[in-house]
């Protein structure tokens, strides 16, 4: 989509509409130059995530599915707009604020699933631990649970050059809940997986979702995936519409 012009501030009254809930988006507006025109992605988009829903994003390439999440995630910022945690705007933090704040509060997971190819898959998950300052052997400890709880107790010390596909994006997403955040992002989650092993991340989403109580934002093109979340939704036009 192209505009002329910037679009104009969420109103106060659109803030207001928008639920209360663990994550808010408030007016959120996100543009690109591109050689001819500023495209505007999205515009005046609100949302509102409560604890342990799950949402998913659905809709063609290039409508800003991707971007949304990236936001959301604090992975990168809008031109304008809020991103309220339990009420407060995480937009304002500093940057070493913000990155400790993402990595206390939010796992991801991605289509590729951007493990340490030379690390073990034990290593890859205690990350996160580590890089909050957890000692070592109780980040091992965490880490251990975690991937025997998605399936890869005899998996441990592999390489992750070593695993499977579907045993490489289990181990992201060991990584991406180690901590137990209450947020976890997954953008096409399945997208580079065969059905039989999609299928068995799909089922590990929703029974984690149910066992550590996260709430869950899935960008997918995978209807059966997105059929799984409480609600469903698209980008119109810069803006969430959701599905009936």
């Amino acid at each position: 989509m192209v505009e002329p012009s910037r679009p104009a501030a969420a109103s106060a009254a659109g803030m207001s509409s928008t639920r209360d809930g663990l994550l808010q988006a408030q007016g959120l507006c996100k543009s690109f130059q591109s050689s001819k025109a500023r495209i505007w992605v999205l515009k005046e988009l609100n949302l509102a995530l409560q604890p342990r829903e799950t949402l998913a994003v659905v809709g063609a390439s290039g409508i800003g599915k991707s971007t949304l999440l990236h936001i959301l995630g604090t992975l990168d910022r809008p031109d304008s707009g809020r991103l309220l945690f339990e009420g407060e705007d995480v937009l304002l933090y500093g940057e070493q604020r913000l990155a400790q704040f993402r990595n206390q509060t939010m796992g991801f997971v991605f289509q590729f699933h951007h493990l340490l190819p030379e690390f073990s898959a034990l290593e890859n998950a205690m990350m996160p631990a580590l890089i909050q300052g957890m000692d070592k052997t109780d980040a091992a400890d965490l880490a251990e649970r975690i991937l025997t709880r998605v399936g890869l107790s005899d998996r441990l010390h592999h390489k992750a050059t070593d695993l499977s596909g579907g045993e490489q994006q289990r181990v992201a997403l060991a990584r991406a809940l180690a901590l137990k955040p209450p947020l976890l992002f997954a953008d096409e989650p399945t997208g580079n997986l065969d059905k039989q092993n999609s299928n068995q991340i799909h089922q590990l989403l929703l029974e984690l979702n149910q066992e550590l109580g996260m709430a869950m934002v899935v960008v997918t093109h995978n209807m059966e995936l997105a059929a799984m979340m409480q609600r469903q939704a698209t980008i119109v036009e810069g803006r969430l519409e959701y599905h009936s």
